[in-house]
């Protein structure tokens, strides 16, 4: 039986850092069994066969031993599909692996970040646990656009880093923009261009990737994440895209394994697997071209869209349609930031899935 001097005793938790203590957690989206996803972005159909295949095959020793911890094969195949040598990859346990190694390597606590804002929550979080300073820049919204702040270079930031598609608006800043602003910036920060989309935009024709730029610019960091496009949500996959001197210097941040064996073999399997990929990428697009139609029919409006969600803009009523989603069995994101609170994101599902969604929107909307 406790009593009261007991909880006046210290405990382990007293003894984190303050920081820690202080700051608020990312919120990833909900996870709720038996409601159809469309509220993290997930590829909307499997995985490609020959990744199942892999799957099934993985032999014992592959999970008795440790694996690879510089991925050599899947870096292999990486740099043949990128067009980029294997000494400029480094991979993670999910791009948000590649983000932790980043803010670990080059901010020390009080270095400043700075970002286009909103964007991607966790860019705020691993500030905060680094002890750095994010600084947010508004984004530029000119109609349907959300154009990239003028200023962004001059926040005397250590790093700079932006999404592009963005998340959660899926609006992209030209490639020409991106060159100006590694140019800016250099050479006193790092300008990190968080590509975990760009696929989408890639398979609409659009030049839309920095990776074909890596060896104009030295302080170029690309990311790409094999959660969306390759539908590896699960298998926590992301690729980090760099000049050789730096990926070896990150070498020595990462965790000694941080990408397991069964991950790197069916990360091979998918990369190699470029016409199944190339087939998801279509119907994703042709499946946000019919939301869009259909969303546009009941009068709702939403930012040029080059990923594979769409941020509409339902007014007052958005936290009310989220909710009356969920009772649907549909679950879409909504914040309750100022900037979001009026809007709620819709990733593009498979086809049965958009029907069920369309359907319930027709009723509530």
């Amino acid at each position: 039986m406790s009593t009261n001097d007991d909880a006046k005793r210290p405990s382990a938790v007293d003894l984190l850092r303050p920081t820690v203590r202080a700051m608020p957690g990312y919120t990833p989206g909900e996870q709720i069994s038996d409601l159809v996803k469309l509220n993290t972005n997930e590829g909307a159909f499997p995985p490609s066969p020959r990744v199942m295949s892999t799957l099934a095959a993985i032999a014992d020793e592959s999970l008795r031993l440790y694996p690879d911890p510089v991925s050599a094969r899947l870096r292999a195949a990486a740099a043949v599909r990128f067009g980029v040598a294997p000494d400029q990859i480094l991979a993670g346990n999910g791009s948000d692996d590649c983000l932790t190694i980043l803010y670990r390597g080059f901010l020390d606590a009080g270095d400043r970040i700075a970002c286009p804002w909103p964007t991607y929550g966790l860019y705020d979080t691993l500030a905060s646990l680094q002890g750095a300073e994010l600084t947010r820049v508004a984004f530029r919204q000119n109609g349907r656009r959300w154009e990239l702040p003028a200023d962004l270079a001059r926040q005397r930031a250590k790093m700079i880093i932006l999404a592009n598609p963005n998340n959660p608006s899926g609006t992209l800043v030209p490639v020409e923009e991106l060159r100006r602003l590694c140019d800016a910036a250099a050479p006193g920060a790092v300008v990190v261009v968080d590509e975990a989309y760009v696929d989408f935009a890639l398979g609409a024709g659009i030049d839309a990737s920095m990776l074909p730029y890596l060896a104009q610019h030295p302080n170029l960091v690309v990311l790409r994440t094999m959660s969306k496009s390759y539908s590896l949500a699960g298998a926590r996959l992301g690729l980090l895209f760099a000049a050789a001197p730096l990926i070896a210097e990150l070498v020595k941040v990462k965790d000694s394994y941080n990408v397991n064996a069964v991950t790197q073999a069916i990360g091979v399997a998918a990369l190699e697997d470029r016409t199944y990929f190339e087939d998801c990428v279509r119907k994703t697009l042709d499946q946000r071209a019919r939301l869009e139609r259909e969303l546009e029919a009941i009068g709702w409006t939403w930012p040029e869209s080059a990923a594979n969600f769409l941020l509409c803009e339902i007014g007052e009523r958005a936290e009310e349609i989220y909710n009356a989603l969920k009772t649907e069995g549909l679950l879409v994101r909504w914040w309750k930031a100022p900037e979001l609170r009026t809007k709620i994101r819709i990733s593009v599902g498979n086809p049965e899935e958009n029907d069920h969604l369309l359907a319930a929107l027709k009723r509530l909307a």
